[in-house]
């Protein structure tokens, strides 16, 4: 059985290292487990399919280094932990390589001793589950957020040499237990501490229940004993200290979000999540669109959390109120049910920057908070002035046509969008030249389940027939394959054919490998000079490692001008690196990419 044990990759180690090193680290411990791969393309399908803690690289003397399966890791799993074993004498490629925080360096004779000792060194840093600190997150925001969703949880709290557990049985606090003290004693102690860290564990019930009172009672008389602490701290404070010059500029501007949500439950679970994050303030929860905007009139907030049904008025009409009388960021939250494709979709054709779907009843809650802070955060940058509602003329469907009768893509175009390139993604394909030798992939940030909506949401629009990405897709000429960022996809090319591979049911290992670069650096591979990529408002672009390695195989990089994007940071970042061939208008962006073709097309003919 695997469970519990840390996964090491041995790639292109030599016979006898890999036979000392399992018999010192199975000797020592049976923590680990040793995986091996003969070569690069081994190695990237174990990761695709494996949660792999730490990677040992061999490198046999006399091979050229780099090898872009080397590149294509280190870009495609940046939070990886990887040990590289160079053979003697290789000062000159140690200058060569690049540092990496986590990218150690060894070099041949090498005891199997001192790397075993390394990769526990490693291991002992490596943590398990989520960690937090108590100054960003408040504790008692947290245990109202478990119990307001239900959650069966247990909270481990450490200040100092101190430790505390508390139990959390569907939503009502059972137990606790600090030091020998237990019960509401140990709870009120544990909450009575200003800082510190935690983690959560999943379930983890206690054999006994030992506290009786609700969550709010016992949250409530916390916080009635702490406010005491602190009167009683002040009263004994020196006179001198009321003196003390307050140094700095003031307190750090929170946030200000206007939550529009008609359930009372839900407005507490996501307020607390909010505020927890210790950068966001909810200033008011409206019941329906019309609070909605007399709010938005006067609090003027930053960023607006608009629910899809609610009573009085409607989320979509308030979006179009909002959008024409203040225009600010908005995101959507929607419950994904049957309908909710097509209605995100609606709303980001209105001006919603992005959407999420509410929280719900999950052992995940720090991650679901941490998430849905990242997009709060992210959308709340986001240039509400770029945003234009085109009106691009409908094309009526595409003529339908299989795609085995197409001739093999020859070309290909990658086009990466965000959720606030939702238009300008629907404008680009609305102008696209039919060329029967180039294949069209667009990838935008949206779950996998809202794909056949956007497909149907798009084709009204244009004349290239849409298919949507499988798990094994021949790419042909003369055809738009829709995709989503998160997936593990790769192009390989074999007997004249060229495919798309998805490696599906991936387990979410807590780190997010860079997909983005991973396809990148595959359809360098496939494609070289006939390759062009595309990146509108709000695009993924990895760690820019794959975008490099596309100008040095000579493929061509366009950029949506950053003035006409919604969220243009990330693009900022590729055009500062001086990856861009080209910054375009949103109405250019077409006319380049069939300049490219009749470039193309003329080279051929001379």
């Amino acid at each position: 059985m695997d469970a519990g044990l840390k996964k090491i990759l041995l790639i292109n180690c030599n016979a006898q290292l890999r036979e000392a090193l399992a018999e010192h680290l199975y000797a020592d411990t049976a923590s680990y487990r040793l995986m091996v791969a003969a070569d690069g393309s081994r190695a990237l399908e174990i990761l695709a399919r494996e949660d792999i803690f730490l990677a040992v690289v061999g490198v046999p003397a006399g091979e050229a280094f780099p090898q872009p399966y080397f590149k294509e890791i280190m870009a495609g799993y940046p939070h990886l932990e990887t040990i590289l074993m160079l053979p003697p004498g290789s000062e000159e490629m140690r200058r060569e390589i690049p540092s990496h925080a986590n990218l150690q360096i060894m070099e041949a004779p090498c005891d199997a001793a001192d790397l075993g000792q390394r990769i526990n060194t490693l291991s002992e840093g490596h943590a398990q589950g989520f960690a937090g600190t108590l100054k960003n997150i408040q504790l008692d925001d947290l245990i109202q957020m478990c119990c307001l969703s239900t959650a069966t949880i247990t909270i481990r709290v450490n200040k100092g040499a101190q430790q505390g557990t508390i139990y959390i049985w569907d939503g009502e606090i059972a137990h606790a237990v600090c030091g020998q003290v237990t019960g509401e004693e140990a709870f009120y102690t544990i909450l009575g501490w200003k800082s510190g860290g935690f983690e959560t564990l999943d379930g983890g019930v206690s054999e006994v229940a030992t506290i009786k009172k609700s969550y709010e009672f016992l949250l409530m008389e916390a916080a009635r004993r702490a406010d005491e602490a602190e009167m009683l701290a002040a009263e004994e404070m020196p006179d001198d200290e009321d003196d003390a010059e307050v140094v700095g500029g003031g307190a750090h501007a929170k946030l200000r979000v206007l939550m529009v949500e008609d359930s009372t439950v839900m407005g507490k679970i996501l307020g607390s999540m909010l505020a927890a994050s210790g950068d966001i303030e909810v200033t008011g929860i409206a019941r329906n669109g019309e609070e909605a905007l007399e709010m938005t009139e006067v609090q003027a907030p930053d960023i607006i959390l608009l629910d899809v049904n609610m009573p009085v008025m409607s989320g979509k009409a308030a979006l179009k109120h909002i959008m024409i009388k203040n225009p600010c960021p908005v995101v959507v939250m929607s419950n994904v049910g049957s309908g909710a494709p097509d209605t995100v979709l609606s709303f980001l054709d209105l001006g919603a920057v992005d959407f999420m779907a509410k929280p719900v009843k999950n052992k995940d809650l720090l991650l679901q908070q941490q998430k849905i802070v990242e997009r709060i955060q992210r959308a709340a940058e986001a240039n509400i002035r770029a945003f234009r509602r085109l009106r691009c003329r409908s094309a009526g469907r595409p003529a339908s046509r299989r795609p085995e009768d197409a001739p093999a893509a020859e070309h290909l175009v990658i086009i990466s969008a965000g959720c606030s390139g939702h238009g300008t993604l629907r404008q680009l394909y609305a102008g696209l030249p039919v060329d029967p030798t180039t294949a069209l992939i667009g990838l935008q940030s949206i779950p996998p389940g809202f794909l056949p909506a956007l497909g149907a949401h798009l084709e009204d629009y244009g004349h290239l027939p849409i298919k949507r990405l499988t798990a094994d897709t021949t790419l042909r000429g003369g055809h738009f394959y829709l995709g989503t960022h998160g997936c593990s996809l790769r192009i390989n090319s074999a007997q004249g054919e060229v495919a798309v591979h998805m490696q599906e049911g991936r387990q979410d290992f807590g780190y997010g490998p860079s997909y983005f670069d991973l396809l990148l650096f595959s359809a360098a591979d496939c494609f070289g000079d006939r390759l062009q990529v595309v990146l509108l408002s709000g695009a993924e672009t990895g760690n820019l490692e794959g975008l490099r390695y596309i100008r040095e195989n000579g493929g061509r990089l366009l950029i949506q001008q950053r003035d006409t994007c919604m969220m243009p940071a990330a693009l900022a970042a590729a055009i500062e690196e001086d990856l861009c061939d080209e910054e375009c208008e949103p109405d250019n962006i077409c006319n380049r990419i069939a300049d490219e073709y009749r470039r193309r097309d003329s080279h051929l003919a001379l």
